[in-house]
C-alpha cells in the first residue's frame, strides 16, 4: 500500500481535475470550446488499497488506517474507507489498534468516526472494546463508542459537535433520572447476573436488525463491562461507563455490578460510581447461585483486593442466613467475608424476628457472627426479649448472644424479667438469659409474677 498524509489527499484530486482539463483540451478542443458554462465537472477521487495518516503540528502521527478503498470528496474534505484496520497514536506511540467495516475522517483529519463490526484494543492493559461506533479525537485524548451524536457520519463544523455531545450528555442524564436511589435498584427482581444474560441476549438480536442501540462490551482479562457508551482517556487510564451499566469479574471472587454509570480507572484497578451501585456476589463462576447483595448510592470497588465501599442508604442482604443491614456506610472485604459498619447500624433477621441497632457493627459472613458496638439494643420478637448492652456478639445461625458492659434484659413474656448486670450470655430466640454482676457479683433482678 501507498501511504498518504490527510493534507495530501486535497492536492491529488487537483492533480487528477488537471489532467481531466489537459486529456480534454487535447483530445477534443472544439467540443470543450462549447461546452455549457454551468458544466461541472465531478472531483471525486477513489482509491483503493490506500494508508491514510494524520501527523500534528509537531509532525508526530495521530493515526493511521489501511483501508480497503477510499472515497475523497474535496468539497466537504471528507474521506470514506470501506474495510479497514488502523492504529491510533499518542506522543508517538501506538496506543490502540482498531478494525471497524467503515470509516470517515473529518475535519482535516481531527475526528475520526468508524462504525461496523469494530474492535479496538488497547496497546497496554490489555484493554479490548466492542461494538459498532466509534469516535476518535487524538488532540482530546478521547475514544468513544457506543451511542453517541455523529455516529451516522454527518457533517458537522467543530462548534456543533461540541453542541451534540454536551446534548448527548443531557439526554443521557435525563434518562439515568429513572435510577437515582438505592431503593429503585432494589425494585429489579432480577439479579444482575440475569440481566447480564439478557443483555447479551438483546446485542445478538439488536446486532441482526439494527445497529442504532447496540451496547458496547469492554474487557480485560480481570473485568469485563456491558454499556450503552463507553468513553476512553488513555492519559488518564480511565474508561467512563454510561448507561445501563452491567459488569462482572471474570476471576474469583465472582462479583457484579450495576449502576447507571461506573468510572473504571484499569490502571489502578478501581472502579466508582456517583450513583447508585448494587454490587452482587455468587458462589461460582456460572453465577447461578446469588449469596450476598449490598447498595448504595455512591460506591467504590478495588478490584485487585475485592474490597467495596458504598456509602448514602447503604443495605445489605446476607442471603444465606437470611440478614438484612441497613447503614450510611460499609465496607465488604469479599475475600475475608467480613463487613465494616462505622455508622449507627440496624439489623433484621426476619425469619427468626429478630431485630438489633448499635452505633457501628462488624460482619463475619462466613462465621455467620455479628458484632455490635455502642448503645446496643436487640429485641427478639417470640418472647417479646429486649436486650440492651454497650457490646453484643450476636450468632446469626444459633441465636446465642453474649453481652458486656451495661447490661439490661427483659422479657415480657410469662414470666415477666427484668435483670441489670456487667454481662450476660444466652439465647435471643429461646429467651433464656444469664446476667451476671462481674467482679462485684452483683446482680440485680426483677420477677413480675403472672397474677400480680
Amino acid at each position: 500500500m501507498s501511504p498518504f498524509r490527510w493534507s495530501r489527499l486535497g492536492v491529488i484530486a487537483v492533480i487528477v481535475l488537471v489532467l481531466v482539463l489537459v486529456l480534454r483540451t487535447c483530445g477534443a478542443s472544439r467540443e470543450l470550446a462549447s461546452l455549457d458554462s454551468g458544466e461541472k465537472i465531478d472531483a471525486e477521487l477513489t482509491l483503493q488499497a490506500v494508508t491514510l495518516e494524520q501527523p500534528d503540528e509537531a509532525g508526530n502521527l495521530l493515526w493511521r488506517l489501511e483501508a480497503e478503498s477510499v472515497n475523497y470528496t474535496p468539497d466537504n474534505q471528507r474521506a470514506e474507507l470501506l474495510n479497514l484496520d488502523g492504529e491510533f497514536f499518542q506522543a508517538g506511540e501506538v496506543i490502540y489498534t482498531v478494525t471497524a467495516d467503515e470509516g470517515e475522517v473529518q475535519q482535516n483529519g481531527e475526528t475520526l468516526y468508524l462504525r461496523g463490526s469494530l474492535v479496538a484494543t488497547a496497546k497496554e492493559g490489555d484493554l479490548t472494546l466492542e461494538g459498532e461506533k466509534l469516535k476518535w479525537q487524538p488532540k482530546q485524548d478521547l475514544l468513544v463508542m457506543g451511542a453517541f451524536e455523529g455516529g451516522d457520519f454527518e457533517l458537522v463544523d467543530e462548534e456543533a459537535l461540541v453542541e451534540n455531545d454536551a446534548a448527548a450528555v443531557d439526554e443521557g442524564a435525563a434518562s439515568r433520572a429513572a435510577v437515582r436511589s438505592v431503593d429503585d435498584l432494589l425494585a429489579a427482581t432480577e439479579t444482575t447476573a440475569k440481566k447480564w444474560e439478557v443483555a447479551n441476549a438483546e446485542q445478538i438480536v439488536a446486532e441482526q436488525a439494527s445497529a442504532e442501540n447496540v451496547p458496547v462490551k469492554g474487557f480485560n482479562p480481570q473485568f469485563e463491562a456491558i454499556a450503552q457508551t463507553i468513553s476512553v482517556s488513555n492519559k488518564k487510564n480511565q474508561v467512563s461507563l454510561q448507561g445501563g451499566v452491567l459488569a462482572k469479574s471474570k476471576e474469583t471472587p465472582w462479583l457484579t455490578f450495576e449502576s447507571d454509570s461506573l468510572s473504571w480507572f484499569t490502571q489502578r484497578e478501581v472502579i466508582e460510581a456517583n450513583n447508585p451501585l448494587k454490587v452482587e456476589q455468587y458462589a461460582g463462576e456460572d453465577y447461578a447461585a446469588l449469596t450476598d447483595r449490598m447498595v448504595g448510592a455512591v460506591g467504590k470497588a478495588q478490584l485487585d483486593q475485592s474490597i467495596v465501599s458504598l456509602s448514602q442508604s447503604v443495605r445489605l442482604d446476607a442471603l444465606t442466613q437470611p440478614l438484612t443491614v441497613v447503614s450510611e456506610s460499609a465496607v465488604w472485604d469479599v475475600t475475608a467475608e467480613t463487613v465494616a459498619l462505622d455508622n449507627p447500624v440496624d439489623i433484621e433477621q426476619p425469619e427468626q424476628k429478630i431485630t438489633a441497632s448499635a452505633n457501628q457493627a462488624t460482619l463475619d459472613l462466613a462465621e455467620d457472627l455479628v458484632v455490635l458496638t455502642g448503645e446496643v439494643r436487640a429485641v427478639g420478637e417470640k418472647n417479646d426479649a429486649r436486650l440492651a448492652a454497650d457490646r453484643v456478639q450476636w450468632q446469626t445461625s444459633s441465636q446465642d448472644v453474649e453481652a458486656t458492659g451495661n447490661v439490661l434484659y427483659e422479657q415480657a413474656a410469662d414470666p415477666e424479667i427484668s435483670m441489670a448486670g456487667s454481662q450476660a450470655v444466652g439465647n435471643l430466640e429461646r429467651g433464656t438469659v444469664v446476667v451476671t454482676g462481674g467482679e462485684s457479683g452483683d446482680v440485680v433482678t426483677e420477677f413480675v409474677p403472672t397474677d400480680f
